[in-house]
This record gives C-alpha cells, structure tokens and sequence, in this order.
C-alpha cells in the first residue's frame, strides 16, 4: 500500500471518513456492514482497499471516484493549529492528520485504536 500514491489517499480518506462511514452504514442492509467490516480489516492489515471502496460506495474500482465518494458533501479542513498539536497515522501508512487541542488527549487511529504519532 506504502507504494500505491492511490491506495494511500484511499487510506487517509477512509480514516478521516470512518467514523460518519460505519454509523452510515448502520442503516445499510447486512451485505454493506460486511462489506465495510471487510474494508477494515484489510486496511488494518494495510492491504488495498481502493476496490472495495468503489463497490461499497457503488463508484467502481477508478483510483479518484471511491475517494471522492467517500468524502462527498462532508465538512471540508478546519482552521489551522500549531504544528506541535498535529498527529499522524501510528505506522504512516496514510497521510490523516489529526489536530487536538493543546494539552489535550492524544488521538488514536480509528482502525487499528494505536495512538497517533506527533508531527
């Protein structure tokens, strides 16, 4: 996944996206919340997703369509912070950044519950 620039802003979208995604999902017939389940195990497992996404949001397997589908009509980028607030993936694996406010508790990854690492 480290070598596909694609599969890596799949990544990222997904763990930005995942927690609106599952309570989506929630409401979807039992095929869509095995699909999603499938979906985090191979991203926790750092394989690609990118095909899986586009059959679970119905945008086929093209590297742009599932991403863009899967950020579609959310809330766009905040205001800034300082760069000691930044976290980033616990492996790297993607490029979430996760700001928290200052002095506050450490994010953590929403697929694999690992802390995120300081930028």
């Amino acid at each position: 996944m480290r070598g596909n620039p694609a599969e890596r802003v799949a990544l990222s979208a997904l763990c930005d996206e995942l927690p609106a995604l599952r309570e989506q999902c929630a409401a979807e017939p039992e095929d869509k919340r095995l699909l999603l389940t499938r979906i985090e195990a191979e991203a926790r497992a750092r394989r690609p997703i990118l095909a899986l996404l586009g059959e679970l949001l119905g945008t086929g397997a093209e590297d742009t369509g599932a991403v863009r589908g899967l950020g579609a009509g959310l809330p766009g980028a905040g205001p800034g912070r300082a760069d000691e607030e930044r976290f980033g993936c616990p492996d790297g694996a993607c490029d979430r950044t996760a700001v928290a406010v200052p002095a506050g508790p450490v994010p953590h990854c929403v697929l694999t519950g690992l802390p995120m690492s300081g930028r």
